[in-house]
């Protein structure tokens, strides 16, 4: 059975203002009102620059910005406030699609708000909204005729603003708006100010182009599922330097031409274990540059454009492939580490390869050539070096990967390290001299004689070179590293140790087990 029995009102409350506004800063606000301009200079078909101008005042705490893109039509006026309500259509090459972009912006930065706007030759219209018109569930505003701007030009002031100015949130600002619109800036679409400065674009391809492996560009096209195309590019390699520490490496997303995600290093591009691996100084000369221009409805950016959305079915189409990419050319980072200067870093110039793509989807491979082979690791030529003794001699396994530890430990961020391996270090001397005078001083140590002998480490020292003949250089660093492990272990005061003594104090362990077992650790021995 199905009888109507009534209505339901369904109008939205003017709390979904403080809702959409959440997660919304100074520079995400302002991009919101630059995406606006720029989709109304679009839809204008104008040939000549965009010119948009930002004051930020610190003294008056209030933002002004004014563009000449064409200004609002008064009919298109409720736009401005009605959530949902945009003139944007969907199947245009635009940046906003969500009719909540401006809006947001505008109550998200402030709390009194005035919009002016000339649309060409025609009248000029104000309309203005504060706290209290969002308190209230009256939906109306006045539109005010007001003296005549400039033709085609709208500004909005902002005052009793949320967030504070200051120098530092300007030059975030900069930075921001220089690489968000860099694209626009580069092809003289769009003149942006920021006070007196007038942005210049910033980019991320300072490619390198090692031998055999130079950045790939790689083209071509995506049906969506409503039969829709998207332009793809992605262009893919390493860059002439690392940065670890800014982050500035990963992957890198352009919808219509603006940046929307910058040095991703998440599961969703391949970064990850068994795939590009974590993110580490190892692979910071990765960088992926995608860019996809089509149908606004087609770009998989979030609402407020900060962010891909991983379950956007163009994005799903792409990653399988993308991921591979990220993954080959974060490998070859990682193989040529160490050597860097020599096989990156000094080759900044040289020939962009085009790989034309026929299916994304189907793309398995990132038509790279045979990556070199991985550098060998530490611990690894260690245990081929001494394979051979190891099988022999079962008991100096142990003592070989006490150093292979230490190597380890050592390379970590740890506050402690030194400690730790010089407590490592000692303890595989003091049971390599055991495991010496049990299995090779040809001679037999039952349990109590062992007990006695370790019971003094002088005790042990004395018995050693009974057998062995060390330098007596190499003896008083061996007894002077056990005092400072008993100093830090059995006193109150915890000494400091540098890294000067744990490398040398390796250097002595090393020595010795050379000398007991004939056991290697050159890197270049092995």
């Amino acid at each position: 059975m199905k009888k109507e029995v009534g209505h339901i009102d369904a109008v939205p409350s003017k709390r979904l203002f403080l809702s959409i506004i959440a997660d919304y800063d100074l520079n995400r606000s302002i991009c919101e009102l630059i995406d606006n301009v720029l989709d109304v200079g679009v839809k204008s078909e104008r040939c000549d620059p965009i010119k948009i101008e930002i004051n930020l005042e610190k003294n008056q705490q209030t933002i002004y910005v004014t563009d000449n893109a064409s200004g609002i039509k008064k009919s298109d006026l409720r736009f401005i406030v009605g959530p949902g309500q945009t003139s944007n259509v969907p199947t245009e090459e635009t940046i906003g699609i969500f009719g909540v972009g401006t809006k947001r912006a505008v109550v998200a930065l402030a709390q009194d708000v005035k919009i002016t706007t000339r649309y060409g030759k025609n009248k000029t219209y104000l309309v203005e909204f504060d706290d209290s018109w969002l308190e209230s569930e009256d939906w109306e505003l006045p539109v005010y005729e007001v003296d005549n701007l400039p033709e085609g030009t709208t500004l909005i002031e902002l005052q009793k603003l949320r967030i504070r100015i200051t120098d530092e949130a300007i030059s975030h600002l900069k930075k921001h708006l220089q690489s968000t619109y860099a694209r626009f800036l580069r092809n003289n679409r769009v003149i942006i100010k920021l006070g007196s400065d007038q942005l210049k674009p910033v980019g991320f391809e300072n490619w390198a182009y090692p031998p055999s492996y130079s950045p790939r560009k790689y083209v071509g096209n995506l049906t969506t599922e409503d039969g829709g195309t998207v332009r793809v590019e992605v262009l893919a390699g390493l860059t002439t330097e690392s940065s670890p520490a800014g982050g500035e490496y990963g992957v890198y997303f352009y919808c219509n031409d603006r940046l929307i995600a910058r040095g991703l290093k998440n599961y969703n591009v391949g970064f990850t274990k068994g795939l590009a691996g974590q993110p580490h100084p190892s692979i910071s000369l990765t960088r992926v540059i995608v860019s996809l221009n089509g149908e606004a409805q087609s770009m998989p950016w979030n609402s407020s454009k900060s962010g891909i959305n991983p379950n956007h079915s163009v994005f799903v189409a792409l990653r399988s492939w993308l991921v591979q990419v990220v993954k080959d050319y974060a490998s070859l980072s990682r193989r040529f580490e160490g050597d860097w200067s020599e096989k990156v870093f000094k080759y900044p110039s040289g020939k962009i390869v085009k790989v034309n793509i026929v299916s994304f989807p189907e793309a398995k491979k990132s038509y790279l050539p045979p990556l070199p082979k991985s550098k060998p690791r530490y611990g690894d030529l260690v245990k081929q070096a001494n394979r051979k003794i190891a099988k022999k001699k079962p008991w100096t396994k142990g003592l070989y990967e006490g150093i292979i530890a230490v190597d380890l430990i050592f390379k970590q961020k740890l506050e402690q390290k030194n400690r730790i391996c010089l407590i490592i270090l000692d303890s595989t001397l003091e049971i390599a001299f055991k495991e010496f005078l049990v299995n090779d001083s040809d001679r037999t140590y039952n349990d109590t004689k062992l007990l006695n002998l370790f019971n003094n480490r002088s005790f042990v020292h004395n018995e050693v070179k009974k057998y062995v003949k060390l330098s007596s250089n190499l003896w008083k660093k061996i007894e002077h590293y056990y005092r400072l492990r008993c100093k830090l272990i059995h006193e109150r005061a915890t000494v400091g140790i540098d890294d000067d003594q744990v490398e040398d104090f390796r250097d002595v362990v090393q020595k010795v087990l050379k000398k007991l077992f004939k056991l290697r650790f050159d890197k270049e021995q092995t």
